[in-house]
């Protein structure tokens, strides 16, 4: 038994050679998948309207393109999805962390936009009149600090 499996495995290693696999797109596939197929369930016990069969037809399209993305070969435009899903999600991550310090250091700094990068900056809050520069593109620029 230990060899049929052992052999079962071998043949599927040769199967996904040179196929794309599982990267982080695929996780918040499934992910949204099961969602929308418990979302689903739920709406369809309680009532049966269109939207029960959007949902179920909505979660079987995500699981279809995500079992789609694991067995291709064209690895090329895999990558590129996933880079493009890291750079939607990274930006999400980016403002709940912004979120989060703002929150931490809510009594000794403050945070101010810089005029000409749009970047966020953290200062120590002294009351008074300031002059800044942005590391990120050398700028100057005043901001007041009224308590």
């Amino acid at each position: 038994m230990k060899k049929f499996f052992s052999n079962l495995e071998i043949k599927f290693q040769r199967f996904m050679y040179g196929r794309y696999g599982v990267d982080q797109l695929y996780r918040a596939l499934i992910w949204i998948y099961f969602i929308c197929a418990i979302l689903s369930m739920i709406i369809g016990r309680l009532t049966n309207t269109t939207v029960y069969y959007i949902l179920f037809a909505a979660s079987t399209g995500i699981l279809i393109f995500t079992f789609f993305r694991v067995f291709s070969k064209n690895t090329q435009k895999r990558r590129a999805e996933n880079y493009k899903w890291l750079q939607f999600i990274g930006r999400i991550k980016k403002q709940f962390q912004l979120l989060q310090n703002r929150w931490k250091f809510r009594k000794t700094h403050i945070f101010r936009k810089c005029p000409n990068c749009k970047a966020v900056l953290r200062m120590k809050r002294v009351k008074g009149k300031h002059r800044a520069t942005c590391p990120h593109c050398s700028q100057s620029f005043n901001f007041r600090v009224l308590f």
